[in-house]
């Protein structure tokens, strides 16, 4: 007698909903986690190239005895290729060959160079959780040019300090074009470590910014300006803290606010409707605060909420006065 073959139960519609949302429940659970574990290896990252470029700053010193300026003057015949910082680093950063190139093009506007200048980009120019690539100010389209780092510009134009009561009043938070800002980049700055009268541990050396999209920014967008260095757009101000609710104040900026960077990155045209002076903040898009290189090349996370003093004193490197913990 043959015995009847068995027959196999299916799933049902309610044992197969269950198994969905238990799956659903689980990438719920694991999908935040694995979004925070890219988020710092992309932090790890940024806070790698700030090493890099303090490093590269110190190289630069020990080979000259100063620091680069944080932005050339005009030049004669050449008054729309300022150099700065950033370009002053090329050879330290493995990048001799470009800096040789930029150095030798007689282009006067940059954003009118059509050789491969225009469209090299150096890896450790911007932080990997910036969103935006980084362009070309002015007629944008071209990837180049910018950085998601500037240099420690001091605190303004004008403030004063109050050595008895430790506290520093800021009057002008314009980024001034002054060899001697406060900070240790300034207009044709030849500024020594030994400069640092407040301790290389105690004085900001660079921090991170935030490159504004495409089409929508335009020559001194903040992020910096690796090429041309209109006023302003190769250091920040820390007048205010990180990621501040006030706007920067940068050349041709077309970009009022960026969408998902803390407080939306607002932005003013520091050319147009009568408004005068311009400046940067440190901004990024990691939560909570930005990472910061140190005089003495350490690397530190400040938070947004770092009191407003101390922040200061951190950006002026001459202060004298006693800084917190911090």
């Amino acid at each position: 007698m043959r015995s009847l073959p068995s027959r196999h139960r299916g799933f049902t519609l309610i044992e197969l909903l269950v198994v969905i949302a238990i799956i659903a429940i689980l990438i719920a659970l694991l999908l935040p986690a694995v979004q925070q574990a890219r988020e710092a290896a992309r932090r790890t990252q940024c806070k790698n190239h700030l090493k890099q470029f303090g490093l590269a700053l110190h190289n630069y010193h020990d080979t000259y005895s100063v620091f680069p300026y944080g932005q050339q003057g005009e030049v004669s015949g050449a008054t729309h290729r300022r150099a700065c910082w950033f370009q002053s680093i090329l050879p330290f950063v493995d990048q001799a060959p470009l800096y040789n190139k930029y150095s030798q093009d007689t282009t006067e506007y940059v954003h009118q160079i059509t050789s491969d200048i225009a469209t090299t980009i150096v890896p450790m120019m911007s932080c990997p959780s910036d969103p935006q690539t980084p362009g070309r100010g002015g007629n944008g389209g071209t990837v180049a040019f910018q950085t998601s780092y500037v240099v420690a510009a001091g605190v303004g134009q004008t403030y004063s300090v109050d050595s008895l009561n430790s506290v520093i009043t800021v009057t002008n938070m314009n980024i001034p074009n002054v060899s001697d800002p406060g900070g240790l980049f300034g207009l044709n700055s030849r500024l020594e470590l030994r400069d640092c009268l407040d301790g290389s541990s105690n004085t900001l050396l660079a921090s991170e910014g935030i490159i504004r999209a495409n089409g929508v920014a335009g020559w001194g967008e903040l992020g910096g300006v690796w090429g041309g260095a209109p006023h302003g757009s190769y250091g920040f101000s820390v007048a205010e803290t990180p990621n501040t609710s006030v706007a920067d104040r940068v050349y041709s900026c077309k970009a009022t606010q960026v969408p998902g960077a803390p407080n939306r990155a607002p932005c003013e045209n520091g050319n147009a409707g009568g408004l005068s002076g311009r400046w940067n903040f440190a901004r990024s898009f990691h939560v909570g605060g930005v990472q910061a290189a140190m005089a003495d090349g350490a690397v530190r996370f400040f938070s947004d909420n770092i009191d407003r003093q101390t922040w200061i004193k951190l950006g002026i490197r001459n202060d004298q006065l006693i800084i917190g913990e911090f």
